[in-house]
């Protein structure tokens, strides 16, 4: 790291791919010598959708937020999706699905991406806006409605309350429909969610494809229909 000190990196570039105790040392100490050594903008990669959960791509942003504020560097997180290109299965679609992942995961961390221009920066606060302020609050962005997403604060009024002295604009048609779908995703029995979180990990929202008798999990199902525009 010394050595490399002397030429004139802007970025340093590493990557992040596993959340393990052996790698999560590693890591820390590569960012702490570079540091150390006055290499203070770094560009990191982290692989999700491999042999990752979803959980582990979030505290390994958050490992990131929290080394920017601890030894004064710039790291800018960018997710890559894992794709197997040598298997001629996947050679002509994007479909694969690691174990840990559904396509309603990949999508709300596109989402996410989309709404940051596909890096996260330095920043607790726009961190926790994106990802949310704990593993409760990023499973919750996991599986919700992807406009939810999207248009964060328009949807959501606590969000509002809580961000309101650093956004003054708003939208015309703001209302509170976050809380009110996550308070009856989480009112549903367990038979019920389960069968809601089959439905809604294949991400696919026409009315085949929510057909279900289910007066609660078919109302549900129409938050997830709600358009963009």
């Amino acid at each position: 790291m010394k050595k490399l000190s002397e030429i004139n990196i802007r970025p340093l570039r590493i990557a992040f791919d596993q959340y393990t105790p052996k790698m999560v040392s590693l890591y820390k100490n590569a960012i702490e010598l570079a540091a150390k050594y006055k290499l203070t903008d770094l560009s990191n990669y982290l692989l999700y959708n491999y042999n990752d959960k979803p959980e582990h791509l979030y505290e390994r942003l958050r490992i990131n937020i929290d080394l920017c504020e601890e030894l004064g560097v710039n790291i800018y997180s960018f997710p890559m999706k894992y794709h197997p290109v040598d298997d001629p299965q996947y050679f002509h679609n994007r479909d694969y699905i690691g174990k840990f992942w559904n396509r309603k995961f990949i999508r709300t961390i596109q989402a996410v991406l989309n709404s940051t221009k596909g890096k996260i920066g330095r920043g607790k606060s726009f961190f926790e806006e994106a990802f949310g302020r704990n593993l409760d609050e990023f499973q919750k962005i996991l599986w919700m409605p992807e406009t939810f997403i999207i248009y964060r604060r328009k949807y959501d009024k606590k969000l509002r309350e809580r961000l309101k002295e650093r956004y003054t604009e708003h939208y015309e048609d703001e209302n509170n429909l976050t809380s009110e779908w996550w308070k009856k995703f989480n009112a549903l029995d367990e038979i019920r969610l389960a069968k809601l979180k089959e439905i809604v990990s294949q991400n696919r929202f026409s009315d085949e494809d929510c057909i279900v008798e289910d007066p609660k999990i078919h109302d549900l199902l129409s938050y997830y229909k709600i358009k963009r525009d």
